[in-house]
């Protein structure tokens, strides 16, 4: 289902797939002994033996006897699959010492590593990925990061998907922001992904808790704010005032809904800037500038590391 409504929205019909995708001579091998035959119409003449060799779901299925009134073409037994012409003529592609064909696009990626999975291909699946990482494929954002999510969860693809649930954290997961994403979330999928994102707001509190907290704090670095006009300083406690205000505010942020998107290290050190930024400029500080220009960069790198930790034990599942 997840195939096929990914290809009615982003790939042609039964019928214009013929034309806008020649299928490749080598696929109809004439000394082929049997004929695959994909869910919109199109045989592929292959070898038993290449499927087997690649395969333990086809092995398992031609040692088994063949019904007396199995389908024939051309004097071949066919066997139909699920999946569409554009995903098998990939996946056919690479059982055979020619050029494989690896989908452009990251869903139809997707859907391709599904169906190898499916029919329990181990080396093609890595070849797949390996042939993905090589083209360097951009990854979704947005709105199509759910919906990456929701077909990788469908396939069983744990790798993809742990990868995606936490691309998902980036964006707002509301009705509004997801509508055109929703029917390719099958079955669980949504509540499991709610689940995770609730998870992973409640640590990233409990990991922003911690940066007030004077006791487990690693930001001693930080002096008293020093206005430039006076050596006196008027702010005291582990962070300076402007500082304790931003981790404030994320906390806000966060206990308002667990649907926005959470804190990242990008967007983190972007406040981080423009907040220093503003309290150098309306206080004329001299302290905080300093510290800043010394240790700024290791400051941030214990952001990063902690917020980074923090999500990452979050399990997916």
């Amino acid at each position: 289902m997840i195939l096929g409504r990914l290809q009615a929205e982003t790939g042609p019909s039964p019928t214009s797939l013929q034309k806008a995708l020649p299928l490749p001579d080598h696929l109809d091998m004439a000394d082929g002994d049997i004929i695959i035959q994909s869910c919109d119409f199109i045989n592929f003449r292959v070898h038993k033996l290449v499927l087997s060799l690649s395969s333990p779901f086809f092995r398992d299925m031609f040692s088994l006897p063949q019904p007396s009134n199995q389908e024939v073409v051309n004097g071949l037994p066919v066997v139909r699959l699920s999946e569409q012409a554009e995903v098998l003529n990939c996946l056919l592609t690479m059982l055979y010492p020619i050029p494989s064909m690896i989908p452009n696009s990251y869903d139809k990626t997707l859907v391709l590593l599904t169906a190898s999975q499916k029919y329990d291909m181990d080396g093609i699946q890595s070849r797949i990925r390996a042939d993905v990482q090589g083209k360097k494929l951009p990854m979704p954002t947005g709105a199509a990061t759910f919906r990456a999510y929701a077909i990788a969860n469908t396939g069983g693809l744990s790798l993809e998907k742990k990868t995606l649930a936490r691309l998902t954290l980036d964006f707002p997961m509301t009705f509004e922001y997801l509508c055109d994403e929703l029917p390719f979330f099958e079955g669980l999928v949504a509540r499991d992904l709610i689940r995770f994102r609730r998870r992973c707001r409640a640590k990233v509190v409990s990991c922003f808790k911690s940066f007030l907290n004077l006791r487990s704090s690693p930001f001693d670095i930080w002096t008293p704010c020093t206005p430039s006009s006076s050596h006196m300083s008027y702010a005291t406690g582990p962070l300076p005032s402007w500082l304790t205000d931003l981790f404030q505010k994320r906390l806000t942020e966060l206990d308002q809904a667990f649907t926005n998107p959470l804190p990242n290290t990008s967007n983190i050190r972007e406040e981080y800037l423009s907040a220093l930024q503003a309290h150098i400029t309306s206080t004329k500080c001299v302290a905080c500038p300093r510290v800043h220009a010394m240790n700024g960069d290791t400051f941030f790198k214990k952001i990063e590391n902690r917020l980074t930790r923090t999500i990452s034990k979050v399990k997916v599942w």
